[in-house]
Protein backbone atom coordinates (compact mmCIF):
# COMPACT_ATOMS: atom_id res chain seq x y z
CA UNK A 1 0.00 0.00 0.00
CA UNK A 2 2.90 2.33 0.84
CA UNK A 3 4.56 1.71 -2.33
CA UNK A 4 1.17 2.29 -4.41
CA UNK A 5 1.11 5.64 -2.41
CA UNK A 6 4.55 6.11 -2.94
CA UNK A 7 3.90 5.70 -7.12
CA UNK A 8 1.18 7.70 -7.26
CA UNK A 9 2.47 10.61 -5.56
CA UNK A 10 5.65 10.06 -7.92
CA UNK A 11 3.57 10.40 -11.13
CA UNK A 12 1.25 13.17 -9.86
CA UNK A 13 4.56 15.06 -8.98
CA UNK A 14 6.01 14.39 -12.56
CA UNK A 15 2.54 15.49 -14.23
CA UNK A 16 2.60 19.02 -12.13
CA UNK A 17 6.52 19.98 -13.08
CA UNK A 18 5.79 18.77 -16.83
CA UNK A 19 3.09 21.63 -16.94
CA UNK A 20 5.02 24.09 -14.87
CA UNK A 21 7.37 23.88 -18.04
CA UNK A 22 5.01 23.90 -20.41
CA UNK A 23 3.28 27.11 -19.04
CA UNK A 24 7.33 28.58 -18.74
CA UNK A 25 8.16 28.14 -22.35
CA UNK A 26 4.90 29.23 -23.50
CA UNK A 27 5.56 32.50 -21.38
CA UNK A 28 9.05 32.77 -23.12
CA UNK A 29 7.60 32.44 -26.83
CA UNK A 30 5.16 35.00 -25.92
CA UNK A 31 7.87 37.82 -24.83
CA UNK A 32 9.25 37.42 -28.82
CA UNK A 33 6.98 40.09 -30.07
CA UNK A 34 5.95 39.46 -33.69
CA UNK A 35 7.49 42.42 -35.96
CA UNK A 36 4.52 45.01 -36.22
CA UNK A 37 4.38 47.20 -40.15
CA UNK A 38 3.85 50.07 -37.62
CA UNK A 39 6.81 50.37 -35.23
CA UNK A 40 8.51 53.88 -35.50
CA UNK A 41 11.82 51.98 -34.71
CA UNK A 42 14.27 52.82 -37.56
CA UNK A 43 18.05 52.42 -37.96
CA UNK A 44 18.54 56.04 -37.29
CA UNK A 45 21.30 56.40 -39.83
CA UNK A 46 21.42 58.35 -42.70
CA UNK A 47 22.64 58.00 -46.05
CA UNK A 48 25.42 59.95 -47.89
CA UNK A 49 24.32 61.40 -51.29
CA UNK A 50 26.14 61.26 -53.98
CA UNK A 51 27.97 64.30 -55.68
CA UNK A 52 26.64 65.27 -58.96
CA UNK A 53 29.39 63.99 -61.47
CA UNK A 54 29.23 60.50 -59.22
CA UNK A 55 25.48 60.77 -60.16
CA UNK A 56 26.01 61.76 -63.81
CA UNK A 57 28.48 58.46 -63.47
CA UNK A 58 25.81 55.99 -62.57
CA UNK A 59 22.98 57.85 -63.97
CA UNK A 60 22.88 55.58 -66.66
CA UNK A 61 23.23 52.23 -64.44
CA UNK A 62 19.13 51.03 -63.79
CA UNK A 63 20.76 48.70 -61.45
CA UNK A 64 22.53 51.19 -59.27
CA UNK A 65 19.24 53.03 -59.10
CA UNK A 66 17.09 50.52 -58.02
CA UNK A 67 19.77 49.70 -55.85
CA UNK A 68 19.33 53.56 -54.30
CA UNK A 69 16.01 53.68 -54.36
CA UNK A 70 15.76 50.69 -52.27
CA UNK A 71 18.37 51.68 -49.88
CA UNK A 72 16.48 54.99 -49.32
CA UNK A 73 13.61 53.01 -48.22
CA UNK A 74 15.61 50.93 -45.90
CA UNK A 75 17.21 54.00 -44.72
CA UNK A 76 13.44 54.68 -42.66
CA UNK A 77 12.18 51.43 -42.60
CA UNK A 78 11.18 49.67 -39.46
CA UNK A 79 11.81 46.35 -38.62
CA UNK A 80 8.92 44.53 -40.52
CA UNK A 81 9.58 45.72 -43.72
CA UNK A 82 13.70 45.22 -43.31
CA UNK A 83 12.36 41.91 -42.81
CA UNK A 84 10.78 42.13 -45.89
CA UNK A 85 12.73 43.61 -48.30
CA UNK A 86 15.90 41.77 -47.02
CA UNK A 87 15.59 39.21 -50.26
CA UNK A 88 15.03 42.41 -52.59
CA UNK A 89 18.53 44.00 -51.35
CA UNK A 90 20.79 40.95 -51.38
CA UNK A 91 19.41 40.42 -55.09
CA UNK A 92 19.80 44.44 -56.31
CA UNK A 93 23.40 43.97 -54.37
CA UNK A 94 24.68 41.11 -56.17
CA UNK A 95 23.00 42.44 -59.97
CA UNK A 96 25.09 45.44 -59.01
CA UNK A 97 28.31 44.39 -58.40
CA UNK A 98 27.78 41.92 -61.23
CA UNK A 99 26.73 44.69 -64.20
CA UNK A 100 29.33 47.05 -62.68
CA UNK A 101 30.92 49.05 -65.35
CA UNK A 102 34.78 48.73 -66.36
CA UNK A 103 35.59 52.36 -65.54
CA UNK A 104 34.09 51.76 -62.04
CA UNK A 105 35.94 48.02 -61.63
CA UNK A 106 38.65 49.27 -58.97
CA UNK A 107 39.71 47.42 -56.26
CA UNK A 108 37.87 49.79 -54.06
CA UNK A 109 34.70 50.06 -55.21
CA UNK A 110 34.92 46.09 -55.29
CA UNK A 111 36.17 46.11 -51.92
CA UNK A 112 33.18 48.10 -50.36
CA UNK A 113 30.29 45.79 -53.08
CA UNK A 114 31.99 42.68 -51.24
CA UNK A 115 31.13 44.36 -47.72
CA UNK A 116 27.51 45.30 -48.96
CA UNK A 117 27.44 41.87 -49.69
CA UNK A 118 28.15 40.56 -46.82
CA UNK A 119 25.81 42.84 -44.58
CA UNK A 120 23.11 42.40 -46.70
CA UNK A 121 23.80 38.51 -46.86
CA UNK A 122 24.10 38.63 -42.64
CA UNK A 123 20.63 40.80 -42.82
CA UNK A 124 19.03 38.12 -45.43
CA UNK A 125 19.91 35.01 -42.59
CA UNK A 126 18.47 37.40 -39.79
CA UNK A 127 15.42 38.12 -41.28
CA UNK A 128 14.81 34.73 -42.93
CA UNK A 129 14.99 33.01 -38.77
CA UNK A 130 11.72 31.90 -37.59
CA UNK A 131 10.98 34.60 -35.50
CA UNK A 132 13.62 37.57 -35.99
CA UNK A 133 14.17 39.95 -32.87
CA UNK A 134 13.53 43.73 -34.32
CA UNK A 135 16.99 44.55 -32.46
CA UNK A 136 18.88 42.23 -34.56
CA UNK A 137 17.12 43.67 -37.81
CA UNK A 138 18.25 47.23 -36.58
CA UNK A 139 21.66 46.33 -36.39
CA UNK A 140 22.01 44.59 -39.48
CA UNK A 141 20.13 47.34 -41.15
CA UNK A 142 22.34 49.83 -39.99
CA UNK A 143 25.19 48.02 -40.44
CA UNK A 144 24.26 47.61 -43.99
CA UNK A 145 23.88 51.36 -44.90
CA UNK A 146 27.07 52.36 -43.35
CA UNK A 147 28.62 49.82 -45.80
CA UNK A 148 26.54 51.71 -48.71
CA UNK A 149 27.54 55.02 -47.41
CA UNK A 150 31.40 53.35 -47.79
CA UNK A 151 30.53 52.73 -51.03
CA UNK A 152 28.91 56.30 -51.63
CA UNK A 153 31.84 58.22 -50.30
CA UNK A 154 34.02 55.88 -52.08
CA UNK A 155 32.24 56.81 -55.97
CA UNK A 156 32.25 60.43 -54.77
CA UNK A 157 36.05 59.98 -54.09
CA UNK A 158 36.35 58.38 -57.06
CA UNK A 159 34.64 60.69 -59.75
CA UNK A 160 36.52 63.51 -58.03
CA UNK A 161 39.55 62.33 -58.99
CA UNK A 162 39.84 59.95 -61.92
CA UNK A 163 43.16 59.26 -62.54
CA UNK A 164 43.12 59.96 -66.01
CA UNK A 165 41.89 63.42 -65.08
CA UNK A 166 44.58 64.09 -62.75
CA UNK A 167 47.11 63.39 -65.81
CA UNK A 168 45.95 65.43 -68.28
CA UNK A 169 45.44 68.21 -65.58
CA UNK A 170 49.20 67.61 -64.86
CA UNK A 171 50.10 67.58 -68.66
CA UNK A 172 48.40 70.65 -69.30
CA UNK A 173 49.90 72.26 -66.45
CA UNK A 174 53.10 71.48 -67.21
CA UNK A 175 52.64 72.77 -70.99
CA UNK A 176 51.32 76.69 -69.26
CA UNK A 177 54.29 76.05 -67.05
CA UNK A 178 56.68 75.47 -70.40
CA UNK A 179 54.91 77.70 -72.49
CA UNK A 180 55.36 80.50 -69.98
CA UNK A 181 58.57 79.59 -68.94
CA UNK A 182 59.55 80.22 -72.83
CA UNK A 183 57.92 83.64 -72.93
CA UNK A 184 60.14 84.64 -70.15
CA UNK A 185 63.20 83.42 -71.80
CA UNK A 186 62.12 85.44 -75.30
CA UNK A 187 61.56 88.51 -73.66
CA UNK A 188 65.00 88.47 -72.11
Amino acid sequence: MKSFLFLISSLLLLVSCKQEQQQSTNTALQTIKPLDSLSKKTAGTKLKTLSPESKKKVGSFDDYQSFEDLMITLESANPYYIQKYADSIDILISTVRENLSEDLKTKPIEARLKLLVTESGLLKDIAKENKPKATELLKANTKLILAYNSLAIQLNELTLAIPEDIEKELLRTTKNLRDSTQILKDEN
